[in-house]
């Protein structure tokens, strides 16, 4: 990557403004359906303790302060002031064997390219009985940070992680059916129905406008509408639709 484009790209992720919609998503933002699900699943960790957690791809590490952790190290492709260490060109990282005992890892996997060797690296440096706490996309639109190359589904990121010597100790879908059908239609429906020359384009901005024009409001709408869908086993029916995953491996003893 030009330096002029990594410099660009470090500043955006290290902007208060980016890491707070993550950290402390609020309903006024235009991704909160979809962030506050996913901060929903890490939070889940934030009354543990740890030792040593390496945030792996950490961009501007928006979801430091949900960790209690000795040591909190920011790893990174692209140099930064906000990074411990740099990622080499080779994936690998200036760590010792079974040196830290979490790996966090939040929408990074679509950004790498090999997944493999990247899951490999995080097994590498975890401890016996470490955990990766990973989350990336299912269902999202394309999203370079410089680049995007692929999605998952709930048994193909299962499988990714088996592969590489974990054991899969919990899955979960996020934002998910209803949900997240409602909110992609939020985030699509200009293109929909541009057009109120029609009828039925008339008819839907009416009802849009009407119910749905105030983010805050439709944001309201779909937390109480839409609950149960915001963060669901991954073996559970019914959800075959979900923007993210959040999934937690353990390296055997």
């Amino acid at each position: 990557m030009p330096p002029a484009e990594a410099a660009e790209l470090s500043n955006r992720l290290a902007s208060e403004e980016y890491n707070r919609q993550r950290s402390c998503p609020q309903r006024k933002d235009e991704l909160y359906v979809h962030l506050s699900d996913v901060r929903l699943f890490l939070g889940d960790y934030c009354r543990e303790s740890f030792c040593q957690l390496l945030d792996y791809g950490c961009g501007g590490s928006p979801y430091k302060t949900l960790f209690n952790t000795k040591r909190y190290i920011r790893a990174d492709y692209v140099n930064s002031r906000n990074i411990d260490l740099r990622i080499g060109e080779d994936g690998r990282l200036g760590l010792p064997d079974s040196s830290v005992d979490v790996v966090l890892s939040t929408q990074v996997l679509e950004h790498v390219f090999s997944p493999q060797k990247y899951l490999s690296e995080a097994f590498r440096v975890l401890s016996p009985g470490g955990r990766l706490i990973l989350t990336t996309h299912g269902i999202w639109e394309d999203h370079g940070c410089p680049y995007d190359f692929r999605r998952w589904t709930a048994n193909g990121l299962e499988l990714e992680l088996i592969t590489q010597g974990f054991q899969v100790t919990r899955a979960a879908k996020l934002t998910t059916g209803a949900r997240a059908a409602v909110f992609l239609l939020g985030q699509r429906y200009g293109q929909l129905f541009s057009s109120r020359r029609n009828l039925t384009g008339l008819l839907f901005w009416l009802l849009w406008k009407r119910a749905f024009a105030n983010l805050e409001y439709r944001h309201a709408w779909i937390d109480a509408r839409f609950a149960n869908c915001r963060m669901v086993d991954a073996k559970l029916p019914g959800h075959d639709l979900y923007l993210a995953l959040g999934i937690e491996g353990r390296k055997p003893l």
